[in-house]
């Protein structure tokens, strides 16, 4: 068969970072080893409809599977046209919906003929094997099984022939951490991870593709710091590091010995879940971390050369201007090279939205502000004070940053 894969534009403009539906690939790459797979991605493609439906005339697609995100490349959903593609093709071909926001809601998505409910290949597997009695796709038994992505499944879209040398890597799924405000706790619950020579062989694959910077997707890549190490020391002593550069995600729940293996393995920026200065509030989001160690970790990553990024959050219920102000503190005594404040999002799939009044559920989303009741600041005023902020850190903090460039070079 002919099946095309799907990532639909986000439902708002947001300024496009490097990067690609890691499940669209893996599936993509899955099916491929049985059907014909051609992928479009709306959210580095221009959609055009009439193009559109003279592309899946002239391919003769047969199926297409649509990704309905609820936690998009650009950090917003994109349902509104996810729903419009699946109207648009209902009257030639057979559609499928799947991805984050059904597995969170766990209901028929639109006018979808199918929906995936359940974030589990399997799923996927057994809704295309129904459409071709004598060309049955195995089930996946295990993590390992899956195999590594046909990057070059992406190469006919120019926005990735022009990041040909930038590449994802997934080395592990999920996280046992119990922060109240995360989304992903509803799509994916267990924890699971690839093994170390599974990782190795997969780092060889994109280094002998050409690949230099490598971005690993893992939730929290130290959530097992011990593997962490361990993962890290065997690229090492497998000489996989040279010309590559690696990016990853972390908590500060980590030590001076894993960062000086980071930067032996040349890994150049690491981005950390912090979310706030004030014990209570980091209580409350029930973030296990001890930011009485944060700014030695983060001020240790800098002294080395690694680029630091710190994620916080504003906006809980118990918020005030001295609690906002102590998240401002933390951050200066940090130095973080960028910084990513966001307002509180009660985002559905998180335990944080179970937490809401029914009346407050009418969206997807619900921003914390003195609007919805949520707390004392305004939305307006709450993203003021946000970006008056940001805005006199970075320059106050541009020369450290360009002396670091000039001494350890740029992060990419």
């Amino acid at each position: 068969m002919n099946i095309l894969m799907i990532y639909p534009k986000p439902d708002k403009h947001k300024k496009p970072r490097f990067g690609f539906s890691y499940e669209m690939l893996t599936i993509a790459t899955v099916l491929s080893k049985y059907h014909r797979v051609h992928i479009k991605d709306f959210s580095c493609e221009s959609f055009d409809e009439c193009e559109f439906i003279e592309y899946v005339h002239r391919e003769n697609i047969d199926i297409a599977l649509v990704e309905c995100d609820s936690y998009a490349l650009k950090r917003s959903q994109n349902i509104l046209h996810a729903a419009r593609i699946i109207d648009i093709l209902n009257q030639y071909i057979t559609t499928i919906a799947y991805g984050n926001y059904c597995y969170i809601t766990k209901s028929i998505f639109g006018n979808a003929k199918h929906t995936i409910t359940e974030n589990e290949i399997n799923n996927v597997i057994n809704c295309i094997n129904q459409f071709e009695e004598h060309n049955q796709i195995p089930h996946i038994k295990a993590y390992d099984e899956v195999p590594y992505i046909n990057r070059d499944m992406l190469l006919k879209i120019p926005y990735y022939q022009e990041n040909a040398k930038n590449t994802l890597l997934q080395t592990s799924k999920g996280c046992e951490n119990t922060c109240i405000f995360c989304q992903r706790k509803g799509w994916q619950c267990c924890y699971v991870t690839h093994s170390d020579d599974y990782v190795l062989g997969e780092i060889s694959n994109i280094k002998s593709n050409g690949f230099q910077n490598v971005w690993i997707t893992d939730e929290n890549f130290t959530f097992n710091l011990s593997r962490a190490k361990r993962l890290v020391k065997k690229i090492i002593q497998a000489n996989l590091h040279d010309n590559l550069r690696f990016f990853i995600s972390s908590w500060a729940n980590i030590d001076e010995e894993f960062l000086d293996l980071a930067k032996q393995c040349n890994v150049r920026i690491i981005s950390f879940g912090i979310e706030s200065g004030n014990a209570e509030i980091l209580r409350f989001y029930r973030k296990n971390i001890n930011i009485d160690k944060v700014p030695q970790i983060i001020r240790y990553a800098n002294s080395i050369g690694i680029f630091t990024v710190g994620n916080f959050i504003i906006g809980a219920p118990m918020e005030t201007e001295v609690t906002i102000n102590e998240t401002f503190e933390l951050i200066k005594r940090c130095e973080l090279d960028q910084v990513n404040i966001k307002n509180l999002d009660y985002m559905i799939g998180s335990s944080l939205y179970e937490l809401l009044d029914d009346k407050l559920k009418t969206e997807d989303h619900i921003f914390a502000c003195f609007e919805n009741g949520l707390n004392e600041f305004k939305l307006n005023d709450i993203k003021r004070i946000k970006e008056t902020f940001l805005s006199e850190y970075y320059k106050s903090h541009r020369s450290t940053i360009e002396k670091k460039i000039q001494i350890h070079g740029t992060p990419f």
